[in-house]
């Protein structure tokens, strides 16, 4: 996983928040494995649902002892739902929580200024979920891959990760498609994920931004309709083409801020850094502004269906390479 959750010993409390679920379900997954007992589970475990649970059950549960165990383990899913009274007998608990318990509170979204989540640091720990950028989502997989026994080499992570977005849930998704193709303990490279994540459709992708980005009119045309013909949908084609360009833009905007590392400041790997940092310098700040104009243009001629998707997006590629 790629949240680091202090263990040792586990904590009386835990607040575990973000807009990664899949981080906070591994952070909470840890906690629980840390504070189980084999065969005791049953006993010493109690789940709640923010939005519907009755506080006075959760705190019930979380004064009561644990049976034949170190720790009782009570976790309050959605916490952040809590009506405002809840969240004030939740805040009195923690004034002097249980040392036998271990309270787990989860949440995608919370007010740190508020009741209960301004005291945690102080009996506990904060566990932050936040999204991963692309370097971040690169080192998960290759971690997640090397759980699943199929370790995955660096640059399909890369690739993979530049290719479907950083959503862990989504990439997780990927590689599980990744690891089901290349077999039980088998390397995944980036031939693997070319294939399973778009049917060979990964480099075309990055031929085309590549293409756009060096201004290569002729191999962006090249690279487009090989993936709208390959079953590309148009509105993807078009998401990452607009990526690129952000990228671009604030790629230009380090440089000119005399950045030094721009792949930590960008949160990309290296060698898409290098690429952008080169492709930048071929576009002026009045080019990008007006291509953001144009996308904007576009996005609503894609979603009408006035003019066929591969014009429109043809007409853009000569547009960006002008």
């Amino acid at each position: 996983m790629s949240v680091r959750v202090p263990l040792s010993p586990p904590a009386p409390v835990y607040l575990v928040h973000g807009a990664e679920d899949l981080l906070r379900a591994d952070a909470v997954a840890a906690i629980t494995a840390a504070v189980a007992m084999e065969g005791l589970e049953a006993f010493n475990d109690d789940r709640f649902e923010g939005a519907s649970c009755d506080v006075s059950d959760v705190l019930g549960a979380a004064r009561t002892l644990p049976v034949m165990a170190e720790r009782r383990l009570v976790v309050v899913r959605g916490v952040d739902r809590l009506a405002t009274e809840k969240l004030e007998a939740l805040s009195a608990y923690l004034d002097d929580p249980s040392p036998t318990t271990c309270l787990v509170l989860e949440a995608a979204k919370v007010d740190m200024r508020r009741g209960p989540f301004n005291k945690v640091k102080a009996v506990g720990h904060v566990v932050a979920c936040a999204p991963l950028n692309e370097r971040g989502a690169a080192d998960w997989l290759v971690s997640r891959a090397r759980e699943l026994g199929c370790p995955m080499t660096r640059d399909a992570a890369e690739f993979l990760a530049a290719y479907a977005g950083t959503s862990l849930g989504a990439l997780a998704a990927e590689l599980d498609k990744a690891a089901a193709y290349a077999g039980e303990g088998q390397r995944i490279d980036l031939d693997t994920v070319s294939e399973t994540a778009a049917g060979g459709r990964v480099a075309s992708v990055f031929e085309l931004t590549d293409a756009l980005g060096e201004r290569r009119a002729g191999a962006a045309l090249t690279a487009l309709v090989t993936l709208l013909e390959g079953g590309e949908p148009a509105l993807r084609v078009q998401a990452m083409i607009v990526r690129h360009f952000r990228q671009l833009w604030r790629a230009r905007e380090a440089l000119e801020g005399g950045a030094g590392d721009l792949a930590r400041v960008l949160g990309v790997p290296p060698f898409v850094a290098r690429k952008l940092q080169t492709q930048a310098g071929r576009h002026r700040d009045a080019e990008l502004g007006a291509a953001f104009t144009r996308f904007a243009r576009v996005d609503l001629d894609l979603k009408g269906g006035a003019v066929s998707d591969r014009r429109t997006l043809e007409d853009e590629v000569l547009f960006l390479c002008g």
